[in-house]
């Protein structure tokens, strides 16, 4: 995991346009008669800019709108489960405490507002990284029977990928019988998750948190949509990872269910 983050973050901005900028930077102490110190000028201007449109809304949004358009056709068939899909969580390196990520809480919270009480629910997500305590699927169960008052009924907790996600979970759902299900997970994460679900012989019917509306705030429009901003950085960062991600599941085979 910590080798797919890495090669995930080189090829994402800022890092890039930032590598891009300290080759330039490095260019400039060549002769100037070589072809490399040619290059240092155009290469600075490129990630500079690269950079700069990165950060701005007007991108970000461009970018969250490919994601809309790949979200795939929805089944008839009625839904039989709930699926909340696990967003992350925080941990207290001094204390080792965990609790639940503001993401991880809001699809859960979601849910319960959103999907219908009769049905029963399944929580996914287990431990990315081998110092975390919990599976993020108990973290979920807690918040659900604590803060809401509801039951779960399975706990998928030994995935830590969206692949893993859904090749898990359609194997717990498959022994109970269930074919379809609501979705739960954000906007932005639906595209990714519907497909590999699909792939895996589960119907979904999204239940996605928020929506694309969400991807200008209103504050955003005409000369500041072309502004930098650090959240519209991080905005990017997220559909460019989702866009990514999506290519990649696409050639490669749902994993295996594991012992964890």
């Amino acid at each position: 995991m910590e080798l797919q983050t890495a090669l995930t973050t080189l090829i994402m901005p800022p890092f890039a346009p930032l590598v891009g900028l300290l080759l330039a930077f490095s260019f400039w102490f060549f002769p100037n008669s070589t072809p490399v110190a040619k290059l240092s000028l155009p290469l600075a201007i490129l990630c500079f800019l690269t950079l700069w449109i990165c950060a701005t809304p007007a991108f970000s949004g461009w970018l969250g709108q490919r994601l809309v358009n790949q979200l795939p056709a929805v089944p008839d068939a009625k839904p039989t489960a709930v699926v909340i899909l696990g967003g992350g969580r925080y941990r207290d390196a001094q204390t080792g405490s965990e609790r639940l990520s503001s993401p991880s809480l809001e699809r859960v919270a979601w849910a319960v507002a959103k999907a219908p009480g009769s049905l029963p629910i399944l929580v996914s997500g287990g431990r990315v990284y081998a110092q975390e305590k919990a599976a993020e699927s108990d973290l979920m169960a807690d918040a659900l029977e604590k803060l809401f008052g509801r039951t779960v009924t399975w706990r998928e907790n030994c995935s830590r990928t969206t692949a893993e996600n859904a090749a898990f979970s359609a194997a717990l759902l498959h022994d109970s019988g269930v074919e379809s299900v609501l979705l739960v997970t954000h906007w932005w994460h639906m595209p990714r998750a519907q497909e590999v679900f699909a792939r895996a012989g589960i119907q979904v019917q999204p239940l996605a948190v928020g929506s694309p509306g969400e991807l200008m705030p209103r504050a955003q429009t005409g000369l500041l949509r072309w502004l930098p901003s650090a959240g519209a950085l991080l905005r990017t960062q997220v559909y460019w990872r989702e866009l990514l991600a999506d290519q990649w599941y696409r050639w490669r085979p749902l994993p295996v269910r594991r012992n964890c």
